[in-house]
């Protein structure tokens, strides 16, 4: 047998339905081909003869995988040749040359070369014009990679922090803005006359923002630059309210049977306590009023 390929491993992305998978490369032995199934970046193996079964070992068209269950959607099935490092065949001395059996020797130890070559091809190497001093062993190789690692890892810590910093420290310099434009809003205020603090210098502007009128009396107490006015209710006589003894009320005319007193208002009952008043307007709420008492004593 030949080798006329260098491919020692595929892959097939499973669907839930497909069991059957060729192997597309030569095997000597059914031990030699390793199964996987990977997902989101974990590799589960399979065992020959309880997840899997194989057919075409020693075939140079390569042979068949077949799946005790169909790889599901998302999962990746990966077959690679991977055959023990190992020489048995033996020569006898004097015997006849077994050509077959040296040639598979051949093909053997060149699967081995290509099973390396492709695990080579996976890890990090030096470039070949590194000095041989220059070269560390795994050990310290990992160690420096930890050390790298851990110092990427303090530095994105600090820069995280940094820019933490950096935020708040934005978020106060916007605070900050806003209370300046907020103070320059009050500022243009009492300049435009629309607040009057202590700190306002112009006379005569929070009188200019109040118009005195009907019912409103104003009266300037401080003329100077921080003034102050004394808004008082003037009361005429046409809105039908009067102000009298600090209480503010409304304003009856008397007469036609009403009289005004200290204690309120009082009707004009006639000359006799039995007589309503010959006021034609207050007639009819005397009686309903005499009627209404009169039931209430138990008269009717």
């Amino acid at each position: 047998m030949t080798l006329s390929t260098q491919t020692s491993k595929t892959s097939y992305t499973g669907n839930g339905a497909t069991t059957v998978f060729p192997v597309p490369f030569p095997f000597m032995r059914e031990d030699d081909i390793k199964v996987l199934l990977r997902q989101d970046g974990a590799e589960t193996p399979l065992l020959s003869g309880t997840h899997y079964g194989l057919s075409g070992a020693g075939s140079p068209a390569g042979g068949s995988l077949a799946l005790a269950e169909p790889p599901a959607t998302g999962q990746t099935l990966v077959l690679y040749r991977d055959p023990a490092i190992v020489q048995e065949v033996d020569y006898v001395e004097n015997a006849a040359f077994p050509a077959e059996t040296h040639e598979a020797a051949l093909d053997l130890l060149t699967m081995i070369c290509q099973a390396l070559d492709e695990r080579l091809g996976r890890a990090v190497v030096y470039p070949v014009s590194t000095p041989q001093m220059d070269i560390r062993d795994s050990t310290a190789f990992l160690g420096a990679c930890e050390s790298a690692r851990a110092t990427a890892l303090a530095a994105g810590t600090q820069a995280g922090e940094a820019a933490s910093q950096a935020q708040a420290q934005a978020a106060l310099a916007q605070g900050h803005v806003a209370q300046a434009q907020g103070y320059a809003v009050q500022a243009q205020g009492a300049v435009n006359g629309l607040r009057v603090s202590a700190a306002d210098t112009t006379p005569g502007q929070l009188s200019a923002k109040l118009a005195a009128g009907d019912g409103l009396a104003e009266t300037l107490l401080s003329p100077g630059a921080d003034e102050a006015l004394r808004l008082s209710i003037a009361l005429g006589q046409d809105p039908g309210l009067e102000l009298a003894a600090g209480l503010l009320r409304a304003r009856v005319a008397t007469g036609g049977g009403l009289a005004r007193t200290t204690s309120g208002l009082a009707a004009d009952l006639g000359s006799g306590p039995d007589q309503l008043s010959t006021n034609a307007t207050l007639r009819p709420a005397m009686v309903a009023g005499r009627v209404f008492n009169h039931a209430l004593l138990g008269g009717m």
